[in-house]
């Protein structure tokens, strides 16, 4: 039979390890004095669960996809590789891991050093630019091409018409990064530098929704509105990174909800939507031909074309299978 004294260690160290939280076992080193809590590490499982449902759910439609629908196919793997990423990085980012320590430049928030969370801009840098190829399915910027153009032409169009921008959202993410390890006042150049090339960017991203409004392809105009709302989610991030890595304003919990929340509609919600809409108004006939997405009018005109319009004699047919004679309304 234990003893009291046994008996209390016993229960104290069973109390210790249920109490044991990620920021106690991957903590950074106990000189890093601005750093993540309990509550933040907590409320990070929270984003963590929701693109672990949204992997899973994409996982799923894509197995059980079937192959002869291949542009559908195709298209949900975009959702399904940035929900798996962010997976990854925000697991990482609840157990306190994929950070290092950086001495403070503002005293805002408390002096010393400040933990900073390299890992989200890693998921960033391989993320965003699957967020871009979204917008450029969804406004078909890159579908104006000549009946005959076969897929691979296409795909290498839309390759190019896509690059600048993923060159430039790209380096906005790396200089983001470079200033939050930047100890001294340089980081707010990094900073400007990082938020000119995401404005370039978003000006390339309004120009293509723009001249998708005035086509006269019928693509969704509620993916063109929720790619403008997704520009200002965009613009977002400079604050909250000013407010938390460059200004020491805010504490790393509320960083990482500031993040978080973010996160989850910049590539959670956003690329699940924007890719659904795709598919639903993907017409794959049409996909297959060159013509591009949602393109039924064209298809429609293409048959027309393949239709005699006249014959001799009295017995013309009209493009829409009348008598040429038939004068009637």
């Amino acid at each position: 039979m234990l003893s009291v004294f046994d008996k209390n260690k016993s229960l104290g160290t069973l109390d210790g390890i249920v109490k044991k939280f990620p920021v106690d076992i991957n903590g950074p080193s106990s000189n890093v004095t601005i750093r993540l809590t309990e509550d933040g590490s907590a409320w990070l499982a929270t984003p963590f669960c929701i693109f672990a449902v949204l992997m899973i759910f994409h996982g799923f439609m894509y197995v059980f996809t079937k192959d002869k629908r291949k542009p559908s196919k195709t298209l949900l793997l975009i959702p399904l590789l940035i929900n798996s990423i962010m997976t990854y990085a925000y697991f990482t980012y609840a157990s306190d891991l994929g950070s290092t320590g950086v001495p403070v430049e503002l005293t805002h928030a408390g002096t010393g050093i400040r933990q900073v969370f390299y890992s989200k801009f890693i998921a960033w840098f391989l993320t965003w630019p699957l967020v871009l190829i979204s917008f450029e399915i969804t406004s078909h910027t890159s579908s104006n091409t000549d009946n005959e153009t076969d897929f691979v032409t296409r795909v290498i169009q839309l390759f190019q018409n896509v690059f600048i921008k993923l060159v430039y959202i790209e380096i906005f993410i790396v200089l983001f990064l470079i200033g939050a390890l930047v100890e001294t006042t340089y980081k707010w150049g990094y900073f400007t530098f990082g938020v000119c090339a995401l404005l370039f960017v978003s000006y390339l991203v309004c120009v293509d929704v723009h001249r998708s409004f005035l086509s006269d392809a019928p693509t969704s105009k509620w993916g063109n509105y929720l790619v403008y709302f997704t520009l200002f989610i965009w613009h977002l991030y400079p604050i909250s990174w000013g407010l938390s890595e460059g200004g020491n304003v805010i504490q790393p919990d509320s960083e990482a909800v500031f993040y978080g929340i973010l996160d989850l509609i910049n590539f959670g919600i956003v690329p699940t939507a924007l890719t659904w809409i795709s598919v639903r108004n993907i017409n794959e006939e049409c996909f297959r031909n060159g013509v591009g997405n949602g393109c039924p009018c064209n298809c429609r005109n293409k048959e027309l074309e393949s239709i005699p319009t006249g014959q001799s004699g009295d017995t013309a047919v009209g493009a829409y299978g009348r008598y040429a004679n038939d004068e009637t309304v």
